[in-house]
Formats: structure tokens, C-alpha cells, sequence
């Protein structure tokens, strides 16, 4: 099994157990009842897993609180309503690069109450679907404005920079020299064999290349100027690999070649200076 879907299988059940705990254990008592944390850890497994695989997770765990609580009949909405909800959000999340990105919290939040009153509608008709409608509103709104804590909390944390060793969610250092790399090279987590071979032909070269792999073309604007440095050390040239047909011989030869334009304008800057 690729090393990408381990992880990302395991980062998933431990957001599926967060989502139903936060469902069952984070309460929020009010005067008509109980308000909960669940559209919180929906939003994150979004968030931190991508659209796809964050909808997954956050669908499966979201519709089995139903079934543990007794609301089986909720269940297929939910799965739907609450997938539904983490695609929005960590889709938007990767693509805008804005501050914006965390109004599609809110934004991705509102589908829950929108989703339940139309399938309550079919359930039980217009009359006894309205009541709930201002509920979910309320709770879903909480649960954002937690998730955009959650976020702004995590993204300066291991768990989303890979400061710590645990791995990026977003990307990953693959080899990393012992006295630090003279150039990184950059690739798709699917082409992370082939610049593994690029950095063995570069050590031929007596070169040494630290490699990366990065989950999607927006993995290193969602982090920060701190953990952006620990992949891609400041003064040190990189290679991205962008092409699907690229082979380890030429990203070697673009590695070598930038290592020594890189060095070249080096000189030259101490010259003039």
C-alpha cells in the first residue's frame, strides 16, 4: 500500500474518532438542549485530509454518531450532509491562498442546516422541519468558528508542518543529507520514486539533495514562513517537478544546473559587493 494512503488512512481514524467523540463528549448546554463540537472535527478532517478523503471520513464518522445515538433514520443524510461539508471546505482551503479561505468554514457550515431541513422536509413535512432549521443553524456556526480556531491553532503546530517528524499533512521530506542539502527537489508524493533516483545520481555527483513530497500544487501555501524554511531552507536552490513525463536523469541534470547557476550568481554578488 503507497505510504501516502497509510498515512492518510491513519491521520482519518484518529479524526473519525475525534469526530464522534466531539459529538458525544463536547456538549454545549443551552435552554432547549444541547449544543455540539461534531461540525468542528467535520471541518478539520476536511481541512487536514483534503476535499476527498476528509469527506470520507468525516461522512462515515458523522452518520455512525447517529447510529450510536439511536438516530439511525439520520443516517443516510448525514453521511451525505456531513461529507458534503468537508469536500466544500478542504477544497477551498487548498485553492485559496487568501485569508478568505476560512469564510468557506463558515460558508462549507452552512449546508448542515440547509441538508437536514430538506431531508426533514421529505421526512416529515414543511411544518415540523422549520423548528430545526434555526438549531442547525446555531450549531454549525459554532462548530466553524471552533474548526477556524482548530486551524489557526494547527497550522503552526507539527501535526501540520512537519516540525516535529510526524510528517506533514500536506508534505513530506523523503531524505534529508546529515550536514543539509546543497539543493531540494520538490515532486508529487506519485513521483516520489523517481527523484529518489535523481538524488542517487546527483550523490554520484558528490551532490547533495534533500527530497520532498508535497500532497498537490498548493501544498507549501498552506504553511507558513517557518515551516515553508524547514522544507525549503532559505539560500537553498530548488527543483520542482511539475511534469508527468519527467524521468530521474534530467531532473538530476536541472538539479546540477541550478546548484551551479545558483553559485554563479553567488560570486557574482560577492564581487560586486
Amino acid at each position: 500500500m503507497h505510504d501516502d494512503t497509510i498515512r492518510k488512512l491513519t491521520t482519518g481514524g484518529v479524526l473519525a474518532a475525534a469526530i464522534v467523540l466531539l459529538t458525544w463528549l463536547a456538549k454545549i448546554p443551552t435552554p432547549v438542549g444541547y449544543y455540539n463540537l461534531g461540525d468542528a472535527g467535520v471541518l478539520v478532517a476536511g481541512v487536514l485530509l483534503g476535499g476527498g478523503w476528509g469527506a470520507l471520513c468525516a461522512g462515515v464518522a458523522s452518520a455512525l454518531s447517529d447510529v450510536l445515538a439511536g438516530y439511525i433514520i439520520y443516517a443516510p443524510a448525514t453521511l451525505l450532509i456531513k461529507g458534503a461539508v468537508a469536500f466544500l471546505a478542504g477544497t477551498a482551503f487548498v485553492r485559496i491562498k487568501s485569508r478568505a479561505r476560512y469564510a468557506f468554514l463558515y460558508l462549507a457550515a452552512l449546508l448542515v442546516p440547509a441538508g437536514y431541513f430538506l431531508y426533514e422536509i421529505l421526512l416529515y413535512g414543511t411544518a415540523a422541519a422549520v423548528p430545526n432549521l434555526l438549531f442547525n443553524a446555531i450549531q454549525c456556526m459554532i462548530g466553524a468558528a471552533a474548526a477556524h480556531a482548530l486551524m489557526v491553532v494547527l497550522q503552526r503546530t507539527k501535526l501540520f508542518s512537519a516540525l516535529g517528524g510526524q510528517g506533514s499533512v500536506c508534505a513530506e521530506i523523503l531524505r534529508d543529507p546529515k550536514n543539509g542539502p546543497e539543493v531540494v527537489l520538490v515532486a508529487p508524493r506519485a513521483q516520489a520514486e523517481m527523484i529518489r533516483k535523481a538524488g542517487n545520481y546527483l550523490s554520484v555527483q558528490g551532490i547533495t539533495a534533500r527530497l520532498v513530497a508535497v500532497d498537490d500544487a498548493y501544498a507549501f501555501d498552506r504553511l507558513n514562513g517557518k515551516a515553508l524554511a524547514y522544507f525549503l531552507p532559505e539560500g537553498k536552490p530548488f527543483v520542482r517537478v511539475e511534469q508527468e513525463d519527467a524521468n530521474a536523469r534530467t531532473i538530476a541534470q536541472a538539479a546540477a544546473e541550478t546548484l551551479a547557476k545558483a553559485a554563479k550568481e553567488a560570486r557574482e554578488k560577492e564581487r560586486k559587493a
